[in-house]
């Protein structure tokens, strides 16, 4: 009949072919893809640091960063990675602005990097936690000659550290001093070597006048016996400026008497 198959019956190792075998497959293709997303693509995102470079709240980005840093290294020593980071600060950053910030903290003198974890701490400029921390500190300061150290460093590195501070001035342990900039220094305070003098001595002692000797001098002196001095005390001086005399013009009176006679006319 019609309905027959041609090529019926079969061939020996010829499969009939049906309904279901004659429909084609759909394969997949390039543009049936994962959906998309908002994150680009790691493979191909190039991030453009330049432009954020001149977006003013660059630094507010930076300081805030370090900021939180500092105050978790006074509580703890962990590093950070900076998706953290940047949850922990409440930043709302894109793609970019979060790799311009990552470049920032590489570069930052107080950021310490740990590129095997790629995570991020506070680089303090003492290693020091908590009292027994700034005592050995300023000991060791003291024994070898290197003078004390900046109030400020202590505050970025200890927890209430106004208190510490307070609490071993108390116990006649250190010493502050004010510089003329206003920055508070922090000595060791060795009491064994302070002793009580006289008023005489005393009297004896301010009636040396040392004004030939100037500070170079002084500074020469202390290098030879071993004893360092300290970088930067006071206030630098402006160079004054130099004003230049005005030259004045000098009113000369003209004569005519080196004009002979005969020279002169009259006229009507």
């Amino acid at each position: 009949s019609s309905g027959i198959n041609a090529e019926w019956p079969l061939r020996p190792g010829k499969k009939q072919a049906t309904a279901s075998s004659s429909k084609p497959t759909s394969k997949p293709t390039a543009k049936q893809s994962a959906p998309r997303t908002n994150e680009p693509s790691k493979k191909r995102f190039k991030p453009d640091t330049k432009s954020v470079a001149n977006n003013p709240n660059t630094f507010k980005w930076l300081k805030t960063t370090v900021d939180r840093l500092r105050r978790r290294y006074q509580k703890e020593r962990k590093p950070v990675s900076i998706d953290d980071l940047i949850k922990m600060t409440g930043l709302d950053l894109d793609p970019h602005e979060k790799a311009w910030l990552t470049n920032a903290l590489k570069d930052n003198p107080k950021v310490l990097f740990e590129r095997e974890k790629e995570k991020f701490s506070f680089k303090p400029s003492y290693p020091m936690h908590n009292k027994d921390d700034l005592l050995n500190i300023l000991r060791e300061h003291y024994d070898n000659g290197m003078g004390g150290i900046m109030e400020l460093d202590v505050k970025e590195c200890i927890l209430k550290a106004e208190e510490v501070i307070a609490e071993l001035k108390s116990e006649n342990l250190l010493k502050c001093v004010t510089r003329s900039d206003k920055q508070v220094v922090i000595y060791y305070r060795d009491t064994s070597v302070e002793c009580q003098l006289s008023e005489d001595f005393k009297e004896l002692w301010n009636t040396i006048s040392v004004k030939e000797i100037s500070e170079n001098d002084i500074e020469n002196y202390l290098k030879r016996v071993g004893i360092a001095t300290m970088e930067g005390y006071g206030l630098k001086k402006k160079n004054a400026m130099k004003k230049k005399p005005v030259k004045r013009k000098r009113n000369v009176k003209m004569l005519n008497s080196h004009l002979d006679s005969k020279m002169l006319k009259e006229f009507d």
